[in-house]
């Protein structure tokens, strides 16, 4: 029986300590933005939750076959680039 009402009043202890630290963060503020820089509930507030890193789901290649066969078409030859033109060296 002390075990039971032992582990009740220690339940109802940590759950009234979980209400105020709760009211106390939501109605927390400062008169002036450059408090905010030290308070350790503003940081606590406005830290970032870790998240969980993106699962890969790697899949097996599925083999393809494919035959590209050449039509007979010779390559293309072009002229790329510009005439040189010679010209005298400057005087």
């Amino acid at each position: 029986m002390v075990k039971r009402t032992t582990k009740r009043l220690l339940a109802v202890a940590i759950v009234v300590a979980l209400v105020l630290l709760a009211t106390h963060a939501v109605s927390h503020w400062h008169a002036h933005a450059y408090d905010e820089d030290h308070c350790q509930i503003c940081h606590v507030g406005h830290a970032a939750i870790p998240q969980a890193a993106a699962q890969v789901a790697v899949q097996a290649a599925a083999p393809i076959a494919r035959l590209a066969l050449a039509e007979g078409s010779a390559p293309d030859l072009e002229f790329v680039g510009s005439p040189s033109i010679p010209r005298a060296p400057p005087a």
